[in-house]
């Protein structure tokens, strides 16, 4: 777990650095986009066969965007550049995007954040996939309302 951190640490490190882009995503008032652009793709994981997680209605593997509660659409998860994808865990860095839902969900304020993930707690779905049942976030710095970290229970089925 040490190690996870002390790579963790480097990798927020160097995007900070390095600068994020979020252009085209919903900012809060005041919040200062980043000067530099990230121009280079990041290589693909290399991710075991039949490990998914579920972006709403489809299995997926090692997504480039995960959609959180599919029902309201009240936060996704974007430029997800994944470090690792293996049977036990999977871990990446990503851009969240979380409605405040202040003064209301349709008011559509956001907070904008990198953000780490860590994909974990493998189950097999009822039709027999292989599925990450839960996520854990932590932010790059707390959202409007004090929160840092959060763990999510993920969907193991894709919606009707």
């Amino acid at each position: 777990m040490l190690t996870l951190r002390i790579w963790l640490a480097a990798a927020l490190s160097s995007l900070a650095i390095a600068g994020c882009s979020t252009s085209g995503v919903p900012r809060e008032e005041g919040t200062p986009s980043a000067s530099a652009e990230v121009s280079a793709d990041p290589s693909p994981v290399s991710t075991p066969s039949g490990i998914f997680v579920v972006d709403c209605m489809e299995y997926v593997e090692a997504p480039k965007e995960l959609q959180l509660y599919c029902a309201d659409g009240g936060q996704q998860l974007s430029k997800i550049m994944w470090a690792s994808w293996t049977k036990e865990s999977a871990f990446a860095l990503a851009t969240s995007t979380k409605n405040t839902c202040n003064p209301d969900c349709a008011s559509g304020n956001y907070d904008v954040r990198t953000a780490s993930l860590l994909l974990s707690d493998l189950v097999t779905s009822p039709d027999g996939h292989q599925v990450f049942s839960r996520v854990s976030i932590k932010y790059d710095k707390p959202l409007s309302d004090g929160q840092s970290e959060e763990v999510v229970e993920l969907p193991t089925e894709p919606m009707p």
